[in-house]
């Protein structure tokens, strides 16, 4: 079956990004990988979203995992190279703790590096999604958006910190062959809908205004 799922003869890609920060967008109009795509691979609940979403090739990969766990993609995706076969990953930094393999196994590989300069829109976008179970993340229809009250807490500030500064403190140059975009910069079409267009943030999430302080 994995004979079939990676492709031959093209270089691995990988881009790191941080949770809200467009890498979707990215995903679908600047990388040319839909065949051979884990998505986010490294995210220990990557079976969870591609049941929910029914992904039917990432599913067969899954089948054929030791384990649902770190060690068993890491050894799935050098077992695949060293069979010919290349995938791409999309990588939040704070999903995987051994950054050295990371930082190995992609040092001749094309990175795209992905972030955003405005951290209060990421953070209110990330703290609806997370506060609202991740519902509709990407939408690609406006009139499949809708809007709930949600009350964020100091916690909830402090846990999205704590992954924010581990997403944005990957080594890069740790890779030979890096690209590095800013989601204020993307530019092309996306199938996908920009949310903040269609809700106002800071009058769902309760009590949000009062720690914008602590968002830098």
């Amino acid at each position: 079956m994995t004979g079939v799922t990676g492709k031959k003869n093209m270089d691995t890609k990988l881009l790191v990004a941080s949770a809200r920060s467009g890498s979707t967008w990215f995903v679908l109009s600047y990388v040319n990988a839909q065949e051979h795509d884990l998505g986010e691979f490294f995210n220990k609940d990557w079976s969870y979203w591609i049941k929910r979403r029914n992904h039917k090739h990432l599913l067969e990969i899954f089948e054929t995992l030791e384990g649902d766990n770190l060690k068993s993609k890491i050894k799935f995706l050098e077992t695949e190279r060293q069979q010919g076969r290349e995938y791409f990953c999309k990588l939040f930094p704070s999903q995987i703790d051994n950054w050295e393999w990371l930082y190995d196994f992609y040092k001749d590989s094309q990175v795209y590096y992905l972030q955003r300069h405005n951290k209060w829109q990421q953070f209110l976008s990330y703290i609806y999604q997370s506060k609202t179970g991740w519902q509709n993340p990407n939408p690609r229809d406006s009139k499949t958006i809708s809007s709930k009250k949600v009350t964020c807490t100091k916690e909830d500030v402090n846990n999205w910190i704590d992954m924010n500064t581990r997403d944005t403190s990957l080594d890069m140059t740790k890779f030979k062959n890096v690209q590095y975009y800013f989601y204020e910069d993307l530019d092309l079409p996306t199938p996908t809908v920009k949310i903040s267009n269609y809700l106002d943030y800071e009058d769902l999430i309760e009590n949000v205004k009062d720690y914008k302080w602590m968002i830098t």
